[in-house]
């Protein structure tokens, strides 16, 4: 018998195929290798966006105890902001503190594409980012621009 975590993703990879996100906006790929618990997408941020026109790869991790418990997702090119660290990973509370199974991987990265032009600075992965984010905003707005900047290790 499939477990719970098993029905849920299945049926959220068929629903993207039937009726996937804007291209514009992200692509999902689910079940890499067949494997229902690893996903990848790419977030592709709107004109407005501080990181437009780039593609922004994430890897996606999901538990068997999904969706009682959250996915793990993690930019795997460096980004600069204030609520992703060094190694891609995101800090953001829907995906850690007030994760609930409601969310879809699907409205989880919309969440995240939100995340990327409203940082939470009250609570950063990176304080140094958040700090600059609010006390010199182009300057925080150059340095998320630029492509080479906070290698991942």
């Amino acid at each position: 018998m499939d477990s719970t975590a098993e029905v849920r993703l299945a049926t959220e990879a068929t629903q993207l195929t039937q009726s996937p996100p804007p291209a514009d906006e992200m692509l999902i790929n689910p079940c890499i290798d067949g494997d229902l618990f690893r996903w990848k997408a790419v977030l592709l941020p709107d004109t407005s966006s501080v990181f437009a026109g780039r593609h922004l790869p994430v890897d996606i991790t999901v538990p068997p105890t999904y969706p009682a418990d959250r996915p793990r997702m993690r930019f795997t090119e460096p980004l600069y902001h204030p609520n992703i660290d060094t190694c891609g990973s995101i800090d953001m509370d829907a995906l850690s503190k007030k994760w609930g199974p409601e969310p879809t991987i699907e409205t989880m990265l919309r969440s995240v594409l939100r995340l990327l032009d409203e940082p939470d600075v009250h609570d950063p992965a990176r304080p140094e980012v958040a700090e600059l984010y609010v006390l010199a905003p182009q300057d925080y707005r150059r340095r998320a621009r630029h492509r080479d900047d906070d290698p991942l290790a």
